[in-house]
């Protein structure tokens, strides 16, 4: 079974942020020799968001033909696109959407902040959540098509903050802390209450239910479980607040340093 840093977790990282940096780097290009304005950037999360739901449904189907899920013919419901990382499909479609609302401005830090925290922690760590697969390597195989699946997917999970920076359509402020949390807390509280209606199909989404996966799972099943809860919301919100007052930090250092290097000229 391949592990973490291990040659398959490590080949991955290499693969998938080499893949990002390409993307990256091509689009940005293309707005900035363009002139390419926001309905460029909104064109761009839309279809990432669509190249997210493509894969979603293959990893469905693979599912659903496999009995490692369940029996064959059957859709597993505890594997239904609720969980934390599942959310990019439902934020990027909103904040790529043409039309902008109040939801999208709430939105857009919980897409931009929470998706990045929570997947560089699932990136770090891909075994506990079977991303690895059970090969060591990279062939493609049947075997490895749900891991070329979730690499994909919450690859995405990465280049769409990134972008949303990178390309100017997303200027984070303090206030956004707020908003991701809140809309955190509203997504959380989602989650929970499907796993209490679907009790039978052993349902644990954003792991808020039974913690499979979860390093800290340990808590949940101990003597005092809100300490599991205490922590999730702790790294939640805490990485929330980090990430976003770290990206206002650099954007101000960034502008600072271009401003005196235009004095100097």
């Amino acid at each position: 079974m391949p592990e973490n840093f291990g040659t398959k977790h490590l080949l991955g990282l290499a693969w998938l942020f080499s893949l990002i940096a390409i993307m990256l780097i091509l689009l940005l290009h293309i707005k900035k020799k363009y002139n390419k304005g926001e309905q460029y950037d909104k064109a761009v999360i839309r279809y990432t968001c669509y190249f997210m739901w493509i894969w979603e449904i293959i990893k469905s189907i693979r599912m659903i033909n496999c009995s490692d899920y369940g029996p064959i013919g059957y859709y597993p419901l505890w594997m239904a696109p609720f969980h934390i990382c599942s959310m990019g499909l439902y934020a990027y479609l909103i904040i790529g959407s043409k039309k902008d609302s109040k939801l999208t401005e709430w939105v857009k830090p919980f897409g931009f902040a929470v998706m990045l925290i929570v997947t560089s922690i699932i990136l770090t760590i891909p075994q506990a959540t079977g991303l690895l697969g059970v090969t060591n390597d990279w062939n493609f195989t049947f075997d490895n098509i749900l891991p070329y699946q979730t690499w994909l997917y919450h690859g995405c999970l990465v280049f769409v903050p990134l972008y949303m920076i990178l390309s100017g359509f997303y200027k984070p402020k303090f206030s956004d802390i707020y908003k991701a949390i809140t809309v955190l807390c509203v997504v959380a509280a989602f989650a929970q209450a499907l796993n209490f209606i679907l009790e039978g199909s052993n349902a644990d989404f954003m792991t808020l239910r039974y913690g499979y996966g979860n390093p800290f799972q340990f808590l949940l099943t101990g003597p005092a479980p809100i300490l599991y809860y205490l922590v999730l919301a702790a790294i939640c919100f805490s990485g929330t607040a980090i990430v976003i007052s770290a990206t206002i930090l650099i954007k101000k250092l960034s502008n600072k340093k271009t401003k005196q290097k235009i004095v100097t000229l």
